[in-house]
């Protein structure tokens, strides 16, 4: 635990330095106002005060004296009214430094842990869920930040303690130990309660908080099929049964925090019978004299037992949100899937490039995704990848985009291998459209700009009508400016595609992967599709991902893949006329 709390202080280390001396500050003028009590109750029962009150009472009583020829009462009414004031400023910009520290470290984590996920590499996506990912995001951080507000906060009202406890012992050095005992027993007792039950509850907290969230994110990603196949009443189930786990949670969580007051009270009032007692005891018939330390260990007992209870509280609250706390440490610490980034900026495509006898298995398998693939792809070109679903088309499509490292051979570009090059470098020659187009919830132009931080106008309208996406875009309420919805849900899966060829044209790419572009899409769009790629082959390298043969007829070359291997390589005509794979799967297609 310490680990943990130290990783995310140590961000801050001059901010909570400053703020460690403004609660001992705070702690001591505390212990002070409590302390003035004395004198002002021996003023008003007319300077009839016993001795042995100790040297911070004997230096409190003198200072209520320094102005000669004022009324006493008044002299120490002005006293405890200068220390008060003087603890609330204090006070004050202890709560502002606290608060000031929790947000500035909250909101730096949010960021290194953000910025940290667009470092991460694809598969780091794969291997979590995305409730989990948006979590460390949102609730997470907010846990910590309440963490960080507890633990100064603790640490002033333990300061307090000790401040107290101090000032108690200068009086009677006896009756304080009998009070520190029961409080450490006390104390003792709420922190086992702590270690072992709030910890746990907030373990369980944090877990069906994540789970809840999950349930929400897919029940939104999917709301198009969920209601078309009438499915929504098992989300509303999921939901229900999320939701009621973690009320019961929050019920037990609430219960436990709730008994240090409890027993607080029930301290407070044992420990003022106990020291009743000691004065009868010691002073006998001449109490009256012991009134002012009398007034003085009553208020003391009662800012020390609401400074331990709110401790107490503090301690349970902190283990609640600890377990929050891990998972931002584990975020941070746990390592990425491993991805050679290389060093060469300056990348260049002139000639072709090459899959050198490549293999590929994905993390977790035990089967080859790609088994010795050999392929070249001359610049200029257009190259179709074709073959039955798993046969490996995306994953040498992954490969290529730098989301993963071959298991076994290079892939190179005009000789030199791809490794060993910058990913941003290089996929920075390429425009990439996929089959599930990402549609950010803005206008069209936010869209078709997605990724290039300033363009004119007149770039994002030549873009669109390369995409064959001008013509229905000028029919839109507002052509450009037209808001498209969460998720481009008021396009149609023809116009979205051509909305992220139009998107992947801004980027004025070497290269353009088409990864299944026209596989969902109505006879119509698939046209319009096929159209613009034949156009955009004039003056880009293309590579096609294709289901449907239709989309490939016009390839320079087509590489038929089959569980992971090439099998075939050759034009349309070379491939029909050696009526081989390709052959049997463009029949099957006329079927």
């Amino acid at each position: 635990m310490a680990t943990t709390i130290w990783f995310f202080l140590q961000r801050n280390l001059r901010l909570y330095g400053a703020l460690a001396i403004i609660l001992l500050v705070a702690a001591v003028l505390e212990a002070l106002s409590v302390g003035a009590l004395f004198p002002l109750m021996t003023a008003v029962l007319g300077g009839q005060a016993g001795s042995g009150g100790g040297f911070v009472l004997s230096i409190l009583q003198t200072a209520s004296q320094i102005v000669p020829g004022q009324d006493r009462v008044f002299a120490t009414v002005m006293l405890l009214i200068s220390l008060i004031t003087l603890k609330s400023l204090t006070v004050t910009l202890r709560d502002y430094l606290i608060a000031s520290a929790s947000a500035k470290v909250v909101f730096e984590v949010k960021q290194a842990i953000f910025n940290r996920l667009l470092r991460a590499p694809y598969q780091y996506f794969l291997d979590h869920r995305q409730g989990d990912l948006s979590y460390r995001l949102t609730s997470a951080p907010q846990s910590l930040g309440l963490m960080l507000l507890l633990i100064p906060s603790a640490g002033a009202q333990a300061m307090i303690v000790l401040a107290i406890c101090l000032l108690l012992a200068t009086i009677s050095w006896q009756l304080t130990a009998v009070i520190v005992g029961f409080g450490a027993v006390l104390y003792g007792l709420l922190r086992q309660v702590a270690k072992r039950i709030s910890h746990v509850v907030g373990k369980r907290r944090t877990l069906a908080l994540t789970r809840e969230l999950g349930v929400v994110m897919e029940f939104f990603a999917g709301i198009k099929e969920i209601l078309a196949a009438r499915a929504a009443n098992r989300w509303a189930r999921l939901y229900e049964r999320e939701g009621e786990e973690l009320r019961q949670v929050q019920i037990k969580d609430s219960m436990w925090q709730s008994i240090p007051g409890i027993l607080i009270e029930w301290a407070f009032f044992v420990l003022i019978g106990v020291m009743a007692l000691a004065v009868q005891a010691t002073h006998g018939e001449g109490i009256g004299s012991a009134i002012p330390m009398m007034a003085v260990y009553a208020y003391a007992l009662y800012r020390l037992i609401r400074a331990v209870s709110i401790l107490s509280q503090y301690k349970l609250r902190l283990s609640g949100q600890f377990a929050d706390a891990e998972v931002l440490y584990r975020a941070f610490h746990e390592p990425f899937p491993p991805l050679r980034e290389g060093a060469v900026a300056d990348v260049r495509f002139v000639d072709a490039m090459r899959f050198d006898h490549v293999s590929f298995m994905y993390p977790g398998r035990t089967e080859y995704a790609l088994d010795q693939v050999s392929v070249t792809i001359p610049k200029g070109s257009v190259t179709a990848l074709v073959g039955h679903s798993g046969s490996g088309k995306t994953t040498l499509v992954n490969l290529l985009l730098k989301f993963y490292d071959p298991t076994d051979g290079v892939i190179r570009v005009d000789g030199q291998d791809l490794g060993g090059c910058r990913r941003d470098a290089w996929v920075g020659l390429m425009g990439y459209v996929s089959q599930e187009v990402f549609i950010l919830n803005g206008t069209i132009g936010d869209n078709i700009r997605f990724g290039v931080s300033e363009c004119p106008d007149a770039d994002v309208e030549a873009a669109a009508r390369a995409a064959h996406a001008h013509e229905f875009i000028a029919d839109l309420p507002h052509g450009y400016a037209t808001a498209v919805g969460d998720r481009g849900m008021t396009l149609s899966g023809g116009q979205r595609q051509r909305i992220a060829i139009a998107r992947a044209l801004l980027r004025k790419p070497e290269i353009l992967i088409f990864d299944e572009a026209t596989s969902a899409l109505d006879g119509v769009s698939e046209a319009l599709i096929q159209k613009a790629i034949g156009e955009l082959a004039r003056d880009h390298t293309v590579i096609l991902v294709a289901h449907r043969l239709s989309t490939v007829r016009f390839a320079d070359k087509i590489v038929v893949l089959n569980q992971g291997r090439v099998v075939e390589t050759g034009s349309h005509e070379e491939l029909l006329a050696r009526k081989g794979q390709y052959s049997l799967m463009m029949a099957s297609s006329l079927d």
